[in-house]
């Protein structure tokens, strides 16, 4: 090769491995600088999700675009976990016992699990206030189950659970037992509190509570949802009204429960209570009594969900109106643009959407359903982590051992449509 021409070689070379070097630096800079643009968290919705059909469903007025789905918690051994889901105001977002901090991104694993009644005062360093749910987090196949026990105290109508408090946005927490008083009626009576504690504009806290008479073969044996009331921020809750309770003789279902309450910015409070869709048998059995049934599909009885609305800050509610066909364990939430999202599940799981309060739900969307009992992934969550997204969190069971499950979560993008 001519001495010269190698030269040229050499120089465009070396030229060429600055320019690159140079380049590189400079893209690794960008990637400092805007991380975001080349790893998105799961809150900034893919918008290519609305190209796919199958994804999309619309009304009237809204538009919804199913999206991506994520292990959160890798499987375990536990019984029908709770999917549950909370936003804290500092944006941090908790699933059972892993936080993220990037909007659903990455996921930690943290010391306690996502109590189902966590509530936190407005305010970036609002206090958090939360009953504990019936079991720990490890070393129990009931870990995250949803209902909180109560313990009985030396006086009569009064009972104790475990509460909790916390400064730095759930991350630790206090004990703060609470008492609560309820009516010489219900005194024998036997119940649990179940799900959301909610604010009311006057700084009091609401919670919900089902309960019924130990009495066999009597009205009183079926399940009534009555609310509670606390205006000490937690420390003692007192019986404020009936919601719903069934006195029918036939076999409707198994009486109001399992409530989820929501309070609008009018100050009316809307109350969505599973009444039964009990779901031991199976196609194929006829022991009704057998709850390791390994026979696929409901087919116990299935029954609405019910809607009950109080207009004067829980003491007194509508007659309750059924607004779906079936369900269990109802969640919701109103979304900054105004739409309300309600999930419930059994069978399959299930997100509907009501805009600006309206009587009409649509459009009904089922999103998750397989073949196995008990269908653990029927216990359904949402929380909205960023504008006009949702993210729906339930577990998967193990369709081979059905003491096995992990903790998922599906994102939507929900946002108002009108029709061109």
């Amino acid at each position: 090769m001519n001495l010269h021409n190698f030269s040229r070689l050499g120089t465009f070379l070396i030229l060429a491995v600055i320019y690159l070097s140079a380049t590189m630096a400079m893209a690794q800079k960008h990637q400092k600088e805007q991380p975001g643009a080349l790893i998105k968290s799961p809150s900034n919705f893919n918008a290519d999700f609305e190209k796919v059909k199958s994804r999309v469903s619309y009304v009237p007025g809204i538009k919804v675009i199913r999206g991506e789905t994520h292990v959160i918690v890798p499987e375990q051994e536990f019984f029908c976990p709770a999917g549950s889901v909370f936003k804290f105001n500092n944006g941090d977002i908790q699933v059972f016992d892993r936080r993220s901090s990037d909007g659903g991104r990455t996921w930690r694993q943290v010391p306690y699990i996502l109590e189902n009644s966590t509530y936190q005062f407005p305010g970036p360093e609002g206090e958090v206030v939360m009953f504990q749910s019936d079991n720990k987090s490890g070393g129990s196949t009931s870990a995250g189950r949803p209902e909180i026990s109560l313990q009985k105290t030396d006086e009569e109508g009064v009972l104790e659970a475990n509460f909790f408090r916390s400064k730095d946005n759930g991350l630790t927490r206090v004990s703060d037992p609470a008492r609560i008083y309820l009516p010489k009626r219900f005194t024998d009576w036997s119940g649990v509190l179940c799900r959301n504690i909610v604010g009311l504009n006057d700084g009091s806290l609401l919670m919900s509570m089902y309960l019924r008479s130990g009495v066999r073969n009597t009205i009183e044996h079926k399940f009534r949802n009555i609310v509670l009331k606390s205006s000490d921020k937690g420390k003692t809750w007192y019986y404020l009204s009936t919601v719903a309770f069934d006195m029918s003789e036939d076999n409707r279902g198994e009486g109001f429960n399992e409530a989820s309450l929501l309070v609008l910015p009018d100050g009316k409070i809307s109350c969505f209570m599973r009444s039964g869709a009990s779901y031991q048998a199976s196609l194929g059995s006829f022991n009704n009594n057998n709850w390791d049934n390994k026979m696929p599909f409901s087919f116990g009885q299935q029954t609405p969900i019910y809607k009950s609305v109080s207009v004067d800050g829980g003491k007194n509610w509508s007659v309750p109106d059924p607004i779906t066909s079936h369900g269990v364990w109802p969640d919701t939430t109103l979304m900054e643009n105004g739409i309300t999202a309600l999930a419930y599940g059994r069978p399959g799981n299930w997100i509907m959407f009501n805009k600006d309060g309206s009587d009409t739900w649509g459009p009904i969307i089922p999103f998750y359903n397989d073949l196995y009992p008990p269908d653990c992934g029927n216990y359904v969550s949402i929380a909205e982590v960023a504008p006009d997204i949702l993210l729906v969190v339930y577990s998967r069971t193990n369709p081979n051992d059905h003491w096995k499950s992990e903790i998922v979560g599906t994102y939507f993008n929900v946002k108002s449509w009108i029709e061109k």
